[in-house]
């Protein structure tokens, strides 16, 4: 099953949304006091609608996955709204366009919720927040906000703001970027399935046995059993293809076995040392090399792509021997940032000299 069409039925289960929604708002964002006033046991999904279009035919207006969760309370903070709206959007490439389909999304939204209603003076909206969840390779770099597709982003632009309630967050203008390619160790904890189902995106043979058997934990209960099932088989494919290392949870009345008796992150720990024992007789190692080196042209190739939209085709060739000597990922991902404030080729050259020079990116 494709990357995004997992996320999409993972975040079909409201256990996986609340999961989401306290690690990635609550704790990442700051937002924990917006977090501990929502009621996550009333969580409702708000199915897809549709929309009259041109001469009557019906069209279907919507994103991914919407859910409905009301306020506990409703504190003073926060008295005028009678819910928030969760908006999950899983995106395994960039699109540039985000930002504006997302304000779609919200626009349409509210209108079916007021069609064949009358607003009045004293009414609101319920807030909206949109979620956007990268979980394919490279770094997003689309931009975050309607507004910055409009104006040129400044460097010291305020990311949006899930903690304002004034934040045109709530009303469309932008959106929550979990871009999963940019997560560091620190940010996944152990005992939040969303937050492990992010690490697992792009798993590394370090932390692969225990990001899986924390997993394995976290959705141990019965109604969790499909969900679990899916997201063990989805991981194995991202593991094999990422790291080589078969998990080995085919069998899964062996992987309940080893979970219950505390075995299981030493299973898969056994598996990754065979699998690297096996690389280094085969040398099998050097095709891991390769998979890097080619992980790495692939990136050169995307930013001389990028260079040539903005400066023209004689910065494709130009560009070329200038990235040919930097292996090093991050320092790729700060060529695609100059890339954007560079106002000349002349100017990307003469940093890019710098760097393979010697100086420091």
């Amino acid at each position: 099953m494709p990357q995004d069409a997992t996320f999409k039925h993972v975040f079909s289960f409201p256990f996986m949304v609340e999961e989401l929604v306290r690690w990635f708002v609550g704790d990442l964002h700051g937002a924990t006091e917006l977090v501990e006033s929502l009621d996550f046991s009333r969580l409702t999904r708000v199915h897809e609608q549709t929309t009259s279009g041109p001469a009557g035919a019906k069209r279907r207006r919507a994103n991914d996955i919407a859910w409905d969760v009301p306020f506990r309370d409703r504190p003073a903070a926060v008295r005028d709204w009678l819910r928030l709206v969760l908006m999950i959007e899983p995106q395994d490439t960039v699109d540039h366009l985000m930002a504006l389909r997302v304000r779609g999304y919200v626009n349409n939204h509210h209108l079916e919720s007021w069609r064949g209603g009358r607003f009045g003076a004293t009414d609101r909206l319920a807030p909206v927040l949109p979620i956007v969840i990268h979980t394919g390779p490279g770094r997003w770099t689309a931009a975050t906000r309607v507004i910055d597709l409009v104006t040129p982003t400044t460097a010291d632009a305020p990311p949006p703001d899930v903690r304002s309630r004034r934040s045109g967050l709530f009303a469309g203008d932008g959106y929550l970027l979990l871009d999963t390619s940019r997560l560091a160790p620190d940010d996944l904890r152990h005992d939040n399935a969303a937050a492990l189902l992010a690490g697992l995106c792009h798993p590394t043979v370090e932390h692969l046995p225990a990001q899986a058997a924390a997993l394995r934990a976290r959705l141990d209960a019965p109604p969790l059993r499909e969900l679990l099932e899916e997201v063990l088989a989805w991981a194995q494919q991202r593991a094999l293809r990422s790291t080589g290392i078969d998990l080995g949870v085919d069998d899964m009345a062996e992987v309940d076995r080893l979970h219950e008796s505390g075995d299981l992150e030493a299973y898969f720990a056994e598996r990754r040392r065979a699998i690297r024992d096996q690389y280094r007789k085969e040398g099998v190692e050097r095709g891991i090399e390769q998979g890097v080196a080619r992980g790495i042209a692939a990136e050169r190739a995307l930013l001389q792509r990028l260079a040539s939209r903005k400066f023209g085709g004689r910065a494709d060739g130009h560009l070329a021997p200038l990235l040919a000597d930097i292996a090093d990922t991050d320092v790729l991902a700060t060529v695609g940032e100059w890339i954007i404030d560079c106002d000349t080729f002349e100017e990307l050259a003469a940093r890019l000299d710098s760097a393979t020079g010697g100086g420091t990116p």
